[in-house]
């Protein structure tokens, strides 16, 4: 049931993604561009940052994680991953210390977390009593840069945050 919930996620922000991305990150060393167009707000240029062979993005527009995740396939890659404290010290740069969505997620079996590119889980960073699906409400996917302690919580996946993207 999970997956097929997952997957209409994913099938609906496909369907109603629109709006602006231009409100990007751009700090750091510019490691090349690409240029996307939105829906009805012309074209862009977004800089990507890159960190151990991989590139990186902020984008500040606030949107579910499942719209997060398909802008970012438009864009040839997908949520960011970590794998280890450096790398989240620089997603984290990349993201301006704002909370943002990652590609992490246990939407396919509650407590079972993966990364959506596939990669096993190996290094985390949850806030103290995270993740913990509050009052019971499930929440599958995942928020960095959460709270004065800029650590990970688990979120409910319909709440729209601003996101990264790697490819």
């Amino acid at each position: 049931m999970k997956l097929l919930v997952f997957s209409l996620l994913l099938c609906g922000a496909s369907a109603q993604m629109s709006g602006s991305y231009s409100e990007v990150s751009r700090g750091g060393q510019d490691q090349g561009a690409i240029e996307t167009t939105g829906d009805d707000t012309g074209r862009s240029t977004i800089n990507w940052q890159t960190f151990n062979g991989r590139s990186f993005i902020f984008l500040a527009n606030a949107v579910t994680w499942a719209h997060a995740q398909q802008h970012c396939l438009t864009l040839g890659g997908t949520l960011a991953t970590v794998h280890n404290h450096e790398e989240e010290a620089f997603v984290k740069r990349v993201a301006g210390g704002k909370d943002a969505w990652i590609g992490l997620s246990d939407a396919q079996q509650d407590g079972f977390w993966f990364w959506i590119n596939g990669n096993p889980l190996a290094y985390t960073n949850w806030c103290a009593g995270e993740p913990n699906n509050v009052h019971g409400i499930p929440q599958e996917c995942v928020v960095i840069n959460f709270s004065a302690n800029k650590c990970w919580d688990d979120e409910r996946c319909s709440v729209q945050r601003p996101f990264v993207c790697m490819k």
